[in-house]
């Protein structure tokens, strides 16, 4: 795509969504995003690339959901790693309309967001479990399933999906810079930090203790609670003293990528973690090759 014609084309899609009152992310923002934006992907893809960006809520919603809506599809759009279809509408996790994409991206969804809005309860839990059938046999099949920030705020009785993405939320003790620890600094996923750790201001997740853990899932990203002095640590309750924020695992033959950061908006327009998550996202569609064996085995 031409670049001259990117801000008429924003402009454009602002002006259409305000007239059908859907929420839009702010211009100003998405300029910013647009600078930060990667040149091209780390890898080639392998076909044609489809993801499913579902933004749907059921509990909290996130400020900056449709900024990091805007934020995956103009990273798509410039690189060619992938094209987006972005909804709301849980009826693209169907079977037969799920079966056009290569991954789902969980894009801040909260709590049981598959569920439809009718009132007899008795179609709304076959249809949600229809759905959630339908997501599951997806992964297993060998496509991809990717998470941001609150997609571990979402169905966390649901065990399958929590193999899946990897972690239940708990809490939220810190909302502040944090250091960060590149723990798997020769993964492909994590070439970005170039082996350095790094410090980062978001709302950093903490886990239920028996998700999230080294033996299921190769972690890339821990916050280095060695550098935090006593206070800030005595947020922390894990009882295996571990906060994890980012890592890869499979489940059958599908790829999971999934970053606890996303939170806040300036998030979506820091270059290196812009670049980190397209990475993320190739290794989900396949055609990033990486090592998601737990280091712990």
């Amino acid at each position: 795509m031409n670049r001259l014609f990117l801000p008429a084309l924003v402009c454009l899609a602002t002006a259409i969504a305000a007239c059908a009152g859907q929420k839009v992310a702010d211009p100003k923002m998405v300029e910013k995003v647009e600078k930060a934006l990667p040149e091209k992907a780390p890898a080639k893809p392998k076909a044609t690339r489809n993801i499913l960006v579902f933004s749907k809520t059921a509990g909290f919603r996130h400020s900056s959901i449709e900024l990091g809506t805007k934020a995956i599809v103009l990273m798509g759009d410039k690189t060619g790693a992938y094209t987006v279809t972005a909804t709301e509408d849980e009826s693209f996790l169907e079977p037969e309309k799920l079966a056009k994409f290569d991954a789902v991206f969980m894009l801040n969804t909260t709590e049981n967001c598959f569920r439809p809005k009718i009132a007899n309860k008795e179609e709304a839990d076959k249809r949600e479990e229809l759905l959630k059938k339908s997501l599951e046999d997806f992964v297993a099949s060998g496509k991809g399933l990717i998470g941001v920030h609150s997609a571990t705020d979402t169905y966390k009785k649901w065990d399958a999906y929590n193999k899946m993405m990897g972690g239940a939320f708990v809490s939220h003790p810190w909302h502040k810079k944090v250091p960060v620890k590149v723990v798997d600094p020769k993964s492909p996923v994590t070439a970005v930090f170039d082996g350095k750790d790094f410090e980062i201001a978001d709302e950093i997740y903490m886990f239920r203790d028996d998700t999230a853990l080294a033996k299921d899932r190769r972690y890339l990203l821990v916050m280095d609670i060695e550098k935090m002095d006593e206070k800030d640590k005595a947020g922390g309750k894990r009882k295996d003293g571990t906060y994890p924020i980012s890592w890869i695992n499979t489940y059958g033959k599908g790829r999971c990528f999934y970053c606890s950061l996303g939170h806040r908006e300036e998030i979506f327009w820091n270059p290196t973690i812009l670049q980190y998550y397209l990475a993320g996202i190739q290794y989900a569609l396949g055609d990033l090759e990486a090592d998601a064996t737990p280091a712990s085995k």
